[in-house]
């Protein structure tokens, strides 16, 4: 070993760390390993390691520490919050490389951390690594480095060390900026990994041979660095095992919590983490990622009809045309993020194409979808260069393949997930325009976001300052969203991007978290409500939890003695309570007008139960747009499920009497109509309970309210209002909560019917005497009853 070379301390040695501390050993490096598997530190021993039994034991004395750990908490507890950790021990002024894939914001607290310790000596180097084990062990392992100029100046030459010479990347924007370039990064692996099995999958069941798909599809314009590297172990039963589903699972929740948190669409690795998700259900989790495979020749019935491919010419274009789309998308997903995040651009494509990320399409149309991503919204008018396949081209080439899958019943899930995004591509523009434009679909929410936080900038910095207007600040729109707790996790935002409509809402307008109780509206008193005595979290999904006891039964649980003893324990609950649909509406439900009954803060069961999903509020960012010919309309930045909460309609509860009243006083009284929503879910005049025997009380949102009440109707919508009852005592002021009634991509306008289960509306719409007085419905759909009431 060169007395000129100072010792390191290495922290993680799976099979990334592994592989770099040994090649820093063959360098000549004097190398202290640590691992909490002392097999792994008998294999770096026997490589000419050193070896220690804890992380402070590693660093005493090493003026550079490298930590390659799996995940953040790893991180978190070997560098600062387990048993002899990492930071106290390390020499003032070291070097601390942080080589994990761990988000942004994480780097920056532990940046955050060191500094509220007093150890701001310490150098932190963000420096996330890609290029798989093999690369590790050699040295030529793409480097993606954020730091301060001092770390730069020290961990330079052993960044070199453990990089290729090309691949080695400092990136502008300090700790933290390293972090974001691996995760739009990642957006690439994640869309990748899955597509190979999805491509081969769908080979597989085409009754292709798998040897001859693969050659075929590293010959195309389909590759991608993924396939070529996980597909030779789909030949091989899934050995040896590389890189775990775990690994790509973890890293996959780092971009979609990301996403969610700025409200940026990712539509495709949205879809992505769903077949990670089916996958560590199925118990893969610890299994090679090619193993993903078995997600598609494991599914399905078999063949129905006859195929228009007939041979395996024609049966491998497909599969080459349903990858291409793929690679196509993650490209424009990946790059549009990368601009979302402030990353330079040029810079990610650089090394997105010489790292495990690299695809064809993305060196064909990367420096195409960076010029459009520049270009902004001129870009959706680029036709297609001569001989170039149009963005209609690819669409409809991939459309044939999804057909053919169909037939076959194979799920292609990513491929259905690109064909979406193109088609919201194409809804504006001419479809021979370039292929290019695709990436619009992502820049156009987070970017007029952005813009619109960029007008109000000012008016934010002067907020609590002497010439700051006290008024402007409360009746600010902006400033009544931001004080939401939820703002940061999942945004509100609103845009008007409609060409020739300077629209922008009704100043008197506020938006509200909750509904606000008028003070003549009769409330419950405190001796009439009740909570479930439930002895865990669980007991509060059967029949025997009291909140569930009007809930209407799966079959018939009343054969019985009548004794609570006697009652059979079976689950009631209006939700799915395990694997991937947890937390969603169950189909029953979903597909009536029940009501649903809730757990709340009476009961005493802990907010985290399955049963208080209305109550835990919306978990999903929403957008306030302008659409073309109905005013604002909202849609949503991600992917909405079946059966999923999305929010409540909310707004000044008042009484029949008050709400007849702004009837009168609106000069048009069927446009206040849109915003009453009557709480009659319960009502009876004939109720022992004297509140439901009263007239109903009617939600007024026109003037208070949160994004619901910019969802537009439609005679096809894609959700449905449910009475939602928390305590029993509070039936005549139950919540109106929107579920989903089918998936809903990234991007759709959200929509519900304002007449749902009013049949006599129905009627009176083709009845010429009626309807001539009746106001004229707008959605367009197929099945357009065409007037609302």
């Amino acid at each position: 070993m060169s007395d000129s070379k100072p010792p390191i301390a290495f922290i993680g040695l799976g099979a990334m760390g592994f592989g770099m501390a040994t090649h820093l050993v063959k360098q000549g490096y004097a190398v202290t390993g640590f691992d909490v598997w002392a097999p792994t530190l008998e294999r770096f021993a026997a490589a000419g390691g050193l070896t220690a039994t804890t992380p402070a034991a590693a660093v005493a004395d090493k003026a550079f520490c490298v930590c390659m750990v799996a995940t953040a908490q790893q991180a978190q507890s070997v560098l600062l919050d387990g048993p002899d950790a990492a930071v106290a021990a390390l020499p003032r002024g070291a070097a601390l490389l942080l080589c994990s894939t761990v988000p942004c914001d994480y780097v920056q607290s532990l940046d955050r951390q060191l500094r509220s310790l007093g150890r701001d000596d310490i150098l932190l180097v963000d420096s996330p690594v890609s290029g798989g084990a093999a690369r590790a062990a050699d040295g030529t392992l793409s480097i993606m480095a954020g730091m301060a100029d001092a770390a730069l100046e020290r961990a330079r030459p052993l960044l070199a060390e453990m990089a290729d010479p090309a691949k080695l990347y400092i990136v502008q924007g300090g700790v933290g900026a390293g972090s974001n370039m691996k995760m739009v990064h990642q957006v690439l692996a994640a869309c990748q990994i899955l597509a190979a099995s999805e491509a081969m999958g769908f080979a597989a069941r085409l009754g292709l041979d798998l040897a001859r798909a693969q050659e075929a599809v590293l010959a195309s314009d389909a590759w991608n660095w993924m396939f070529e590297h996980r597909t030779p172990r789909m030949l091989t039963q899934f050995q040896p095992i590389a890189s775990a589903v775990n690994i790509i699972v973890k890293d996959t929740k780092i971009i979609t919590a990301e996403a969610q948190r700025s409200g940026f669409p990712v539509p495709m690795t949205g879809k992505a983490e769903e077949g990670y998700r089916e996958a560590v259900e199925k118990g893969y989790g610890q299994d090679d990622d090619s193993s993903l495979l078995r997600l598609y020749t494991e599914a399905g019935t078999g063949e129905a009809g006859e195929s228009p491919a007939k041979t395996d010419e024609e049966k491998l274009a497909l599969v080459v045309d349903l990858l291409k789309a793929i690679n196509l998308c993650a490209a424009g997903e990946s790059l549009a993020f990368a601009s979302a995040v402030g990353l330079d651009l040029d810079q990610v494509l650089d090394l997105c194409v010489n790292a495990a990320g690299a695809s064809t399409m993305l060196k064909q149309h990367g420096p195409g979808f960076i010029a459009a991503l520049r270009q902004g919204a001129e870009s959706k008018l680029s036709k297609a260069a001569d001989g170039e396949s149009s963005l209609n081209d690819v669409a409809e080439s991939l459309q044939k393949a999804l057909e053919e899958a169909e037939r076959i019943k194979v799920p292609l899930s990513l491929g259905t997930q690109a064909l979406a995004v193109f088609r919201e591509a194409l809804q504006s523009g001419t479809p021979q325009r370039s292929v290019n434009a695709v990436v619009n679909v992502w820049t156009s929410p987070s970017s007029q976001a952005a813009n619109m936080e960029d007008a109000i900038r000012p008016h934010f910095f002067n907020h609590g300052l002497p010439e700051s207007d006290p008024d402007e600040e409360r009746d600010c729109h902006w400033c009544q969203i931001r004080s939401f707790a939820t703002h940061k996790s999942i945004p509100i935002t609103i845009v008007n991007d409609a060409e020739d409509d300077n629209e922008v809402l009704n100043p008197n307008f506020r938006f509200i978290d909750h509904s606000i109780i008028a003070d003549d509206v009769p409330v419950a008193e405190d001796s009439f409500r009740t909570g479930c005595n439930c002895a865990d979290d669980e007991d509060c999904m059967y029949n025997t939890c009291q909140c569930l006891d009007e809930m209407a039964p799966d079959s018939d649980e009343d054969k019985y003695d009548g004794s609570a003893a006697a009652l059979p324990r079976r689950k009631r609950f209006a939700y799915h309570s395990s694997g991937a649909k947890a937390g969603l509406l169950r189909s029953r439900i979903l597909m009536s007008r029940e009501p649903i009954y809730e757990c709340h803060e009476g009961c005493n069961c802990s907010p985290d139960c399955p049963n208080r999903v209305v109550e835990r509020g919306r978990t999903v960012p929403l957008q306030i747009f302008r659409t073309d010919d109905r005013g604002w309309g909202v849609k949503c930045p991600v992917d909405i499920k079946e059966g999923q909460f999305v929010d409540r309609y909310l707004g000044e509860i008042i009484t029949s009497e008050e709400a007849d009243r702004r009837r009168a006083e609106s000069t048009i009284s069927r446009r206040k109509d849109v915003y009453l929503f009557a709480l009659d879910k319960f009502s009876d005049p004939d109720s022992l309970d004297p509140l439901l025997a009263a007239p109903p009380l009617e939600v007024d949102g026109e003037w208070m309210s949160g994004p619901t009440r910019f969802i537009n109707h439609s005679c096809e919508p894609n959700m449905r209002i449910f009475a939602r009852v928390g305590d029993h005592a509070d039936k005549h002021i139950h919540d109106l909560a929107l579920f989903a009634i089918r998936d809903i991509p990234a991007g759709e306008e959200l929509t519900f019917d304002y007449v749902d289960g009013l049949e006599e509306m129905d009627y009176d719409a083709y009845d010429p005497s009626k309807s001539k007085d009746m106001t004229v419905c707008k959605c367009g759909t197929k099945r357009c009853r065409g007037f609302l009431w």
